[in-house]
């Protein structure tokens, strides 16, 4: 019989055993895959290495830890890696605020990170963690952009780009907030033009776009996360049509999503991105707006149509109903349609009614017919997409070192790669100010790897979302495999077994990182490493959640809203915490925070704790005594069985689809289940006989192995209990025989 102190719930030292037993027999090691074996990759998302582990952290990870957990237990063999996503503004700005370096900061937080995990009781395999800001990762980066330069995916532009005089750096549009703001500092984003480096999405968006119905179909994608995907891809359909210019010496493509309205169009618009849009910028005056615009810049508060610079072409082109029409060139088409030229129809679309009316030509051609009749050259079918090439190089010194050297004879030379990696002075102290990088002349000056002159390495580093292109793959390699060369890394029959990721789980706002790992994907399928991967997706699977929010706001440590997860793990334990943020919410509904949810987990599982043990002593007792007892419950028991039956098909239908907050409470309905036999049994007879106190612990058991996924500490500690190994890191699931390794 259990003592009395193992009979009340004691989270901490329950959760302290099980972790013990975890490490003691490494119960998370990736297994080794060998044949047809039934196997999958869970990739969560990698955190920035910011300090602390938030609670938006821990609905994350508990979603995906469970599903992990849930496919160990049906018998399958799971890789759970974890990483840092180390580089970047935020940690900088870290080890500025701390007075330390970047590198210092890192370390420190990542220790203090996985610490806190750990403490969580996540099934994390540690062996295969990394942090990219290691040299032995981020040379994955520098091979990455070596091998997409070669192939004319990366290239040197001199474009306009999303500026903050604050941070000095460019941002990736992704960076920039709604309303016009750096989403680090939040203070005002302007435009302008810099030489950059960027990245050529727009040769694989339409493949991008055509393999989301494929995703649909499987069902392994939540509508979150699809919807998420056609937001970054920004797809219009429409029409296109050739619009000569007046004097007839050349034509003009022209997009609009109006197809029935095109008689009504009074003016063209033009990216300034358009690649033609030199050809149409013929007077002196107006390349010079074009060219102040771009290289000074504007507000990106001035990117309403009210505001937003437009510049007159003084170019006509003849209108789809014959009469001229003035061709503008504005920034504001990027954001609709992309680097594009569209027609401006005020009738139908409020921003093109803005500009015709600062420009005088909202009541031009009044009565002008919108069946303009026949077109020349004729109208066909056509898409626009607002995903396009975007920067990829940053103004600071905490990033991957991108592997150029600028020569004076040869011009931008790649390093080679059998070179890799560059590294990065760990030396820098950054000050928020400009790129130190650029000062050191230890690392500047170099020689050209073509010619052996002098030359001068590049001092923009990689954005961190460069180095989220590859974060997915660096732990499908074993431990061992780390630090051979990525051409015997890509060659490694690891990368076909665990390839593509059965499943990632990450926040809602990892939308444009998803999208854009899915094109680097294609990208290196065609190039050739990743040629097995033949519809070129890395992930078969994707769940979004959404935020953790309190009292119907974000949380912010300025609003005083906070919660502190290692607080409610002291207080309450892991398992609670953990079962807590399942229960609460849908994954793909916001989490509204309230300590109601803590509250509700906790007494759960303390009576589930302390009933399973009271009915466990009271089952011995049973066994021991032959006493006269007339059986009145066995139709009870049936149906206890029946609904245990069901609890396991819901339960286990729920975790297959990533349902948590639906399993969770399908456990809680199953538990009450069997406290609700007890009591019918009780209203019938004296007591539970032998026969009932063996179905209820056989259920309470049942219930222990449902239990694990969410709070495994508790639940192994009770399939102990009833019997299981005491050597059990991994409860099987109910129905599975398999041989659970010690």
């Amino acid at each position: 019989m259990s003592s009395p102190a193992r009979n009340r719930y004691q989270p901490h030292a329950i959760e302290g055993r099980r972790q013990a037993a975890w490490r003691r027999h490494d119960a998370f090691r990736t297994p080794p895959v060998e044949g047809d074996e039934p196997h999958l990759y869970i990739k969560p998302s990698a955190p920035f290495t910011s300090g602390n582990i938030h609670i938006g952290h821990v609905r994350s990870y508990s979603i995906g830890d469970a599903y992990a957990r849930f496919r160990r237990a049906r018998g399958d063999k799971v890789l759970f890696g974890f990483g840092f996503d180390a580089f970047g503004l935020p940690a900088e700005l870290g080890a500025i605020a701390s007075g330390e370096s970047p590198s210092d900061w890192v370390s420190r937080c990542a220790r203090h990170m996985t610490g806190q995990l750990d403490r969580l009781g996540f099934s994390f395999d540690w062996h295969r963690s990394f942090i990219s800001s290691d040299p032995l990762w981020y040379r994955w980066s520098q091979w990455l952009f070596l091998t997409l330069l070669e192939h004319g995916l990366v290239y040197r532009g001199t474009g306009t780009v999303d500026w903050c005089d604050t941070c000095q750096t460019t941002l990736a549009s992704i960076q920039v907030e709604p309303g016009g703001t750096c989403w680090r500092c939040h203070n005002p984003v302007r435009l302008i033009e810099l030489p950059q480096w960027y990245l050529k999405i727009s040769a694989y968006v339409p493949e991008n776009d055509a393999r989301l119905a494929e995703l649909q179909a499987s069902g392994l994608w939540d509508e979150v996360a699809l919807a998420s995907q056609r937001d970054v891809l920004g797809r219009v359909d429409g029409v296109e049509l050739e619009l000569p210019a007046a004097d007839e010496e050349q034509r003009l493509t022209v997009f609009t999503p109006y197809g029935d309205a095109l008689g009504e169009a009074r003016f063209v618009l033009m990216s300034a991105r358009h690649p033609e849009v030199e050809r149409w910028v013929r007077d002196e005056q107006v390349l010079a707006e074009l060219e102040q615009l771009r290289a000074g810049g504007w507000e990106r508060s001035a990117r309403e149509a009210e505001t937003i610079p437009v510049v007159d072409t003084r170019v006509r082109v003849r209108g789809p109903a014959g009469s001229e029409l003035p061709v503008l060139v504005s920034p504001i088409v990027d954001g609709r349609f992309g680097p594009t030229a569209v027609l401006g129809v005020p009738s139908r679309d409020r921003s093109d009614e803005v500009i015709a009316g600062r420009l005088g030509l909202a009541d031009e051609d009044a009565e002008q017919a919108s069946d303009p009749g026949p077109v020349a050259g004729g109208v066909r079918a056509a898409v626009r997409y607002r995903a396009y090439d975007f920067t990829i190089s940053r103004q600071r010194s905490w990033g991957t070192p991108i592997p150029i050297v600028y020569c004076e004879s040869c011009g931008p030379v790649p390093v080679a790669q059998e070179q890799l990696p560059v590294l990065l002075p760990l030396d820098v102290r950054p000050t928020g100010q400009g790129n130190p990088l650029a000062e050191l002349a230890d690392f500047v000056d170099t020689t050209c790897p073509s010619c052996g002159g002098p030359g001068r390495r590049e001092t923009d580093t990689l954005d961190c979302h460069f180095d989220a292109l590859w974060l997915w793959l660096p732990v499908c390699v074993p431990p061992e495999a780390r630090e051979q060369s990525l051409e015997e890394i890509l060659a490694l029959p690891d990368l076909r077994q665990w390839l593509p990721s059965e499943r990632v789980v990450a926040g809602s706002d990892s939308g444009n990182f998803v999208f854009d790992q899915r094109i680097v994907t294609k990208a290196l399928r065609d190039i050739g490493p990743l040629a097995f991967l033949a519809d070129g997706e890395c992930f078969a699977g994707c769940l979004f959640h959404e935020m953790v929010i309190r009292e119907h706001r974000k949380m912010s440590k300025h609003l005083g809203n906070v919660v502190e997860p290692d607080e409610l793990v002291e207080r309450y334990g892991a398992d609670t915490v953990r079962l807590a943020v399942l229960y609460a919410a849908r994954p793909q509904r916001s989490l509204n925070w309230s300590d109601s949810a803590v509250l509700r987990c906790h007494r759960f599982l303390t009576q589930v704790w302390e009933y399973s043990h009271e009915k466990l002593a009271q089952a011995g007792v049973a066994s021991e005594s032959e006493g006269e007892l007339t059986d009145t419950s066995e139709h009870l028991r049936a149906r206890l069985l029946k609904w245990r039956e069901t609890g396991v098909e819901k339960i286990t239908e729920d975790m297959a689809q990533l349902e948590m907050h639906s399993a969770v409470r399908n456990v809680m309905r199953l538990f009450d289940r069997i406290k609700d036999f007890e009591k019918r049994v009780l209203a019938r007879q004296p007591a539970l006989g032998a026969a009932d106190l063996e179905v209820l612990v056989d259920s309470l058991r049942t219930l222990s192995q449902l239990l694990a996924p969410f709070s495994p500490h508790m639940a192994e500690e009770l399939w102990v209990a009833f019997g299981g190994d005491e050597q059990c890191t991994q409860t099987p699931w109910p129905g599975v025989s398999f041989q659970v390794a010690a």
